[in-house]
């Protein structure tokens, strides 16, 4: 091939790659009717999954964000046991020891309220759809090593997975604090047993932002036994840790993310986190932009903000929301930088490494 002839493909190569990579630009938002989504890539497609009903637990993959849209959902658990198959809520997706796990949280169906975080097993294959799921475990401690003020109280929801090198593997939820104020709580997690240990509080509802309670326009900080954290997700960058959670209530425009750090020491301990926030709240017409996670782009080398929003302006927690995603950004000391919510329906250049072929 002589030297003209190279320059001639290689330009032809641009341009197709130019048209190609225009045609795999998305728009936001990914997904209508869901709501506290988790998403992974694996064996080359992006499977998200979400609160999809209350029923069931469903994912839907897709080589690409833009086809995520009308991806034809997999039901992947549907549970017969009435003491835990009713409000199956905020699944989360996590290979754990090379193996898919799906965090949740459900209820009994003739128990209002009876809320507790669960752990489904899948199996070591290449991704999380097409696995078998078989029940887990409650991760709930013994009587006396939960929440509220006598430690009985079993509620809990929102469980994620994290690991901290040098320290441990932890389930983080969203639990009763000694005075039923909805906080965050940690404890130590067994990988093998599936066992928990006590429950640790390490984020409460403090702050003005994260008080505000009831509906809509409505809204109003409540001074007593107010507010509200839940949905935590473990964000990693180098050696740093953080914990990203929802505060306020979702049926609140007030519905925002904070952000907790890991400064060192015990991760039990509540002076191991400095809080943050509010880092990403409504904007540019998308309200309640919170119950977020985290993805990798395709290639390793970026980090996505995936989160849940309404167009109501009174914010909302049904079927109106819909997941959204944008990337993340840390600034120079490695903070995170969330920005704003973007508006609707403009195209976005995909994650690093979506292929084209």
């Amino acid at each position: 091939m002589n030297l003209y002839s190279l320059m001639t493909f290689l330009l032809q190569f641009r341009q197709i790659n130019q048209v190609n990579q225009q045609a795999l630009k998305f728009q936001n938002p990914l997904r209508n009717g869901t709501a506290d989504p988790s998403m992974v890539w694996a064996d080359g497609q992006y499977h998200l999954t979400y609160t999809s009903g209350g029923q069931h637990i469903e994912i839907t993959r897709a080589s690409n964000l833009k086809d995520l849209a009308q991806g034809e959902p997999k039901v992947v658990w549907e549970d017969s046991n009435s003491t835990r198959s009713a409000d199956i809520w905020a699944p989360e997706i996590h290979q754990i020891d090379d193996v898919w796990h799906i965090f949740y949280s459900s209820r009994d169906a003739n128990v209002i309220g009876s809320y507790r975080t669960r752990v489904l097993r899948g199996c070591n294959g290449t991704n999380p759809t097409d696995c078998e799921y078989t029940f887990g475990a409650d991760l709930v401690p013994p009587m006396g090593k939960r929440g509220g003020p006598d430690g009985k109280n079993a509620y809990s929801i929102d469980g994620t997975y994290m690991e901290i090198p040098g320290k441990g593997r932890y389930h983080v939820m969203s639990m009763r604090d000694e005075n039923n104020v909805q906080s965050l709580g940690i404890t130590n997690l067994n990988t093998t047993t599936w066992k928990v240990d006590q429950w640790h509080v390490i984020s409460r509802p403090d702050y003005e932002w994260e008080k505000y309670m009831g509906k809509g326009a409505g809204a109003q900080v409540l001074a007593v036994g107010a507010g509200l954290n839940e949905g935590p997700y473990a964000l990693y960058n180098g050696d740093d840790v953080w914990l990203s959670y929802s505060a306020s209530s979702c049926d609140t425009p007030q519905y925002a993310l904070g952000l907790l750090y890991y400064n060192g020491g015990d991760p039990l301990q509540a002076s191991s986190w400095n809080k943050t926030g509010p880092v990403f709240q409504s904007a540019n017409g998308n309200y309640g932009t919170a119950h977020n996670s985290f993805f990798k782009s395709p290639d390793g080398t970026q980090t996505w903000n995936l989160f849940h929003a309404t167009s109501n302006s009174k914010g909302g927690c049904g079927i109106d929301r819909y997941t959204m995603t944008q990337m993340l950004t840390f600034d120079d000391d490695g903070t995170p930088n969330f920005g704003q919510p973007q508006r609707l329906h403009p195209d976005i250049t995909p994650p690093s490494g979506e292929s084209w072929i």
